[in-house]
């Protein structure tokens, strides 16, 4: 794995909201579609923040219609680039405890989401190709 890059394991393409977005709605993207964090975007499509799990459980007996995604989302996400060895990457998510990182590419002075590194992309990678079974 030492000479793969981001771009080879990363989840290509962002799930994401506007920061405008009603966390009710966040709540309903995250389970309908069966991931654990959402990249939060600003006016033009820039990387603001994130929301994971653990930034809506803590609002679980609030009115989820009366936040908005910029309400809870973790601001200053911490971002790679596609063309960064994976291995820079671990390095990161291990010192700073994070389960994911945001792929980004600067278009002029805004970052710009392209993709999800997640500790499960690794574990997959470091995993190999699927057994075959033969019968």
């Amino acid at each position: 794995m030492s000479d793969k890059l981001v771009k080879h394991i990363m989840h290509n393409g962002v799930i994401s909201c506007k920061s405008d977005t009603p966390v009710a709605d966040v709540v309903r993207i995250l389970s309908d579609t069966d991931i654990h964090a959402l990249v939060v975007t600003g006016e033009h499509g820039e990387v603001a923040g994130i929301i994971s799990h653990m930034d809506i459980i803590t609002h679980h007996q609030e009115d989820l219609t009366k936040l908005n995604a910029d309400q809870i989302m973790t601001a200053g996400v911490i971002s790679v680039a596609p063309d960064s060895p994976v291995r820079d990457a671990i390095d990161v998510m291990v010192k700073k405890r994070i389960h994911r990182l945001v792929v980004t590419q600067a278009e002029g002075d805004k970052l710009m989401p392209v993709g999800v590194l997640s500790t499960t992309d690794i574990v997959r990678e470091m995993r190999g190709s699927k057994w075959t079974w033969y019968v």
